[in-house]
């Protein structure tokens, strides 16, 4: 444009004709409404910049300072504000807003009249500048399972410090809801087994009626657990399950009666023969005496198999050799407490954790997954398609896995797996070291399947030296960084405070 006006003048001075005047007069009006209608609209391209600047900065400050109890108008004076401090236009801002405080989205329109300085020859005052920023941060969701070690390895100062770190970091991941309920946290406290809560005898997802393959195992004839349980005076069923019979144990696979094997079964630890070594004994709580001897056998296995010595008799439940004998035997840490946005239920139950029993990293996995589940048998988590949720398994451990291998026909003593004998992990060997490896390839497989849902797992080595078991949970976590090991207590509140500010700062950045 420059160029050809620039021509058009040399032009007219060297033009010695006198009809020139009056055309140049006529076009000058022309150009120079072209060469200022771009002046103008340069200006007021500059101005859209700034205003487009401005009201970005502000829509994200406004953004950030929301709150569910925020007034539409107080994100509105902030983004006005933004943009009378930024954007340095002086001609009167016409605003729109759309603000939704329940879903977290702000969208602000700003137009401003330019002033033209050279369009007014052709009766064009004002240029319309324009600018529309929006930001639509949805709710962001977190459910984090604190599956805790309570094994007796854990007594002292180590329960103590881990109770207070899960407060704390519980805490920290409440406090970071967008709205009440927004974050939750489960505690899955474990040791040889979990403990689902007695209060759910009577879930769909129990196997009430004695329906699963496993349910019998122990017995001579079909029985039902919770009939044995009620026969007894003095005890009832404490709320600890068996893991379910393979290839159930590592999925989440819907408990349902019409494939009985996903049901869950109570544990009952058979009352075992009197005879001590050389068999190896180790829970008989109901003398072998009695009527009941009568017809039923005299060896071992018929000793133990028989359902007629629980009726009407006070088992002993002392205290012994880590657990209590009984038919809770192994049932040893405090309930679940299902996804919570309730501080103070959370709370009181991490301060109740008691270290006392062994330990079974397969079983805490599972659980933890089974909390953040969807479906049952615990139904508080979101679905695993939903955009705006995170779901985390946080494991601690300050061990391996444990189980105890017997040379006798049951082949260990009572575990989440009932006797080695019956070969639910795969092998039948009493080796400690073959059933510990069958339990470290189930917890594995439990950690690969909950990944692949979309969990994502921190792991905690608290105290942890040994090679294999730093490696387990190194591969079991969703990522190097996510594996972490604490060799003090002082390391583990650490640990448990960096998780939490993990887990914080990607809800924030959803």
């Amino acid at each position: 444009m420059i160029k050809a006006i620039t021509q058009y003048l040399r032009a007219f001075i060297g033009s010695r004709s006198g009809a020139i005047a009056p055309l140049f007069a006529l076009c000058s009006v022309v150009l120079i409404t072209i060469v200022g209608g771009a002046v103008d609209y340069n200006a007021a391209g500059a101005k859209k910049a700034r205003l487009q600047n401005a009201l970005d900065a502000g829509v994200l400050a406004g953004a950030r300072s929301l709150e569910l109890t925020s007034a539409p108008s107080q994100i509105e004076t902030i983004i006005r504000n933004y943009v009378t401090s930024q954007a340095r236009i002086k001609d009167p801002i016409s605003y729109t807003f759309t603000i939704d405080v329940n879903q977290r989205t702000v969208v602000a329109r700003a137009t401003v009249n330019h002033q033209t300085s050279f369009l007014g020859l052709i009766g064009m005052n004002t240029i319309p500048v324009g600018a529309e920023a929006a930001s639509r941060g949805g709710r962001a969701y977190v459910e984090v399972a604190l599956v805790l070690d309570n094994s007796g390895s854990m007594a002292g100062s180590r329960i103590t410090t881990l109770r207070t770190a899960a407060v704390n970091l519980t805490n920290k991941v409440l406090a970071a809801a967008y709205a009440p309920g927004d974050t939750k946290v489960s505690l899955v406290p474990f040791s040889s087994m979990v403990n689902v809560g007695p209060q759910n005898a009577n879930a769909s997802w129990m196997d009430g009626q004695g329906q699963s393959p496993i349910h019998s195992e122990n017995f001579v004839t079909p029985a039902n657990r919770f009939q044995l349980y009620s026969r007894m005076n003095g005890v009832s069923w404490a709320g600890c399950v068996e893991a379910r019979p393979a290839p159930h144990d590592v999925t989440d696979t819907a408990p349902t009666s019409g494939n009985p094997a996903t049901l869950f079964v109570p544990s009952f630890a058979p009352d075992e023969p009197d005879e001590g070594p050389p068999w190896g004994f180790h829970n008989s709580y109901i003398g072998d005496g009695g009527n009941c001897q009568s017809g039923h056998g005299t060896n071992l296995l018929a000793k133990q198999r028989r359902t007629c010595k629980y009726n009407n008799v006070t088992p002993d439940v002392s205290l012994s050799l880590g657990t209590r004998r009984g038919p809770n035997q192994m049932c040893d840490s405090t309930a679940i407490i299902p996804l919570s946005s309730n501080l103070a239920t959370l709370t009181t139950a991490m301060l109740a954790m008691q270290a006392y029993g062994g330990t079974n990293l397969h079983e805490a996995v599972m659980w933890g997954w089974r909390v953040l589940s969807p479906g049952a048998p615990f139904t508080e988590g979101r679905a695993y398609d939903d955009p705006e949720n995170r779901k985390f398994i946080v494991l601690m451990t300050d061990g391996q896995n444990d189980i105890i291998g017997i040379n006798n026909m049951n082949g260990s003593m009572y575990s989440a797996y009932g006797y080695a004998a019956a070969g639910r992990l795969g092998t039948t060997s009493s080796s400690k070291a073959v059933l510990t490896d069958k339990m470290d390839e189930k917890t594995l497989a439990a950690c690969a399947n909950a990944k692949a849902t979309g969990i994502r797992i921190y792991t905690v080595g608290f105290y942890v030296t040994d090679p294999d078991a730093l490696k387990l949970l190194r591969t079991c976590a969703s990522s190097a960084s996510m594996a972490l090991v604490a060799n003090s207590d002082a390391d583990l509140a650490n640990a448990f405070d960096e998780i939490a500010g993990q887990i914080t700062r990607l809800r924030l950045t959803q």
